[in-house]
């Protein structure tokens, strides 16, 4: 399940909760009932202990990452 927002979870996501508190996403754990769950970083410092599901939280932003392959190149 992505997140509320409707994006597949990634690590490094920075994302927020219903009470707008943000943080990194460290670990995502695909379950087996497609629930995707992820583990939080909080900004000032607390780690979500237990997985918690994605549906719960809304993507702020997402680093992009680029390869040396990809950099001014396009592939159809």
């Amino acid at each position: 399940m992505p997140y509320a927002s409707g994006e597949t979870p990634q690590v490094g996501d920075y994302v927020k909760n219903q009470w707008e508190q943000p943080g990194t996403v460290t670990r995502v754990h695909a379950a087996q009932d497609e629930q995707e769950r992820v583990c939080i970083m909080w900004k000032d410092g607390g780690i979500c202990l237990l997985f918690s599901p994605a549906s719960q939280y809304s993507l702020v932003s997402r680093k992009m990452v680029f390869c040396e392959h990809s950099v001014g190149r396009w592939w159809p």
